[in-house]
């Protein structure tokens, strides 16, 4: 998981930096374009000029001097223009360049940037460096989570670490993956925030070894110890298609004045206390395990177990931020389990951190 989220902001990183270098050559290119038209059209509007001089004295006696100096006050005409258009490019590549260096410098690109967020809590956020104090009361965001799981035996259990599940903490794990609208409640300086949306969640309950889940032909589900190799990784997996609705309060709003209203400063590093409630449908169930057999070979299986565990989920989250931080803790009040998993403990639980935040 660690090496995924380096990579992860590794890519957005070079992504951005990578967007900068291309913007800069495009405006190189612009602007060596824009002198070389400029150059052309303003020589032939002058050749044009030459042309015309050399046509209206054509078998006239002039005097070369008086010719010659016709001929340098075109030429200084057109050298005039050409170097006052190259001048006023040449001013608003400079400003562009200078602002493009200063991004770079400052780790922003022109449409988006890749900071530790105080309003999000959460520990990157992909945003727009646009934004003005109103519309970060107001905001769409994308958001993925990460907990270390473990099931506990009733609904009101906060044991992260029950040993009597037979559940292996630091290999159970919960993820998700959620787009969801924030709102403030009330008026502008209100401190209090609603936030709802949908998302995805995986998650993976691993048994201690030698267990693993085996279903018999009744349809019920039971941990046994597992005989037909060398067991080298055992989970349950529950997928499902989630709905969260939460209710974030600042704990130490401050406030500013844009357009002449005050209203709350949301770019502030404010703590944040979050309770909210989560619903969603299970869409796939699988039990999981790779082993080697007697002749050493790797062996992977994977069977859907959709008999055993429960249509429906919900549960309520607990959190707590401050700046770029938001740590978690979730119980599901309803059993992951039926009645045709043979096993005392049902509900889960998990504690975890959000690690990625794109802002909209």
């Amino acid at each position: 998981m660690k090496t995924k989220l380096a990579l992860m902001t590794a890519l957005f990183a070079f992504t951005c930096s990578f967007a900068q270098e291309g913007q800069m050559n495009l405006q190189l290119k612009a602007y060596s374009k824009r002198i070389d038209s400029t150059v052309v059209a303003e020589k032939t509007k002058m050749n044009l000029e030459l042309d015309e001089l050399e046509k209206n004295f054509s078998g006239q006696e002039i005097m070369d001097e008086e010719k010659q100096k016709r001929r340098t006050a075109i030429a200084v005409k057109y050298e005039a223009v050409i170097n006052e258009k190259v001048a006023a490019g040449q001013s608003e590549l400079e400003s562009a360049t200078r602002e493009m260096v200063k991004d770079a410098v400052l780790g922003r690109s022109h449409r988006y940037s890749i900071v530790a967020d105080p309003q999000s809590n959460a520990l990157l956020t992909f945003k727009s460096p646009e934004k003005t104090y109103k519309d970060l009361l107001s905001r769409q965001d994308f958001n993925i989570s990460f907990g270390l799981m473990n099931l506990t035996g009733s609904a009101g259990s906060l044991a992260i670490g029950n040993n009597e599940s037979q559940m292996k903490v630091g290999k159970s794990t919960s993820l998700q993956f959620e787009f969801r609208f924030t709102r403030q409640i009330g008026s502008l300086t209100s401190p209090v925030f609603y936030r709802t949306g949908f998302g995805y969640r995986q998650d993976i309950i691993s048994p201690e070894k030698p267990k693993v889940f085996v279903q018999d032909f009744s349809d019920a589900m039971y941990l046994a110890d597992f005989t037909s190799g060398n067991l080298r990784k055992s989970s349950f997996r529950n997928h499902y298609i989630m709905v969260p609705l939460d209710f974030v309060f600042v704990l130490n709003p401050k406030y500013t004045m844009e357009n002449n209203e005050k209203l709350l400063d949301n770019s502030k590093g404010n703590f944040r206390l979050a309770a909210g409630v989560y619903g969603g449908v299970r869409v796939a169930s699988q039990n999981y395990f790779i082993y080697k057999n007697g002749k050493e070979h790797s062996v992977k299986n994977t069977e859907s177990m959709p008999e055993v565990a429960n249509n429906f989920i919900f549960g309520g989250k607990l959190s707590l931020g401050y700046k770029a931080i938001n740590i978690f803790i979730k119980k599901d009040f309803t059993p992951i389990f039926n009645d045709n998993a043979k096993i005392s403990n049902k509900y889960g639980i998990q504690i975890g951190l959000e690690l990625l935040y794109i802002d909209f």
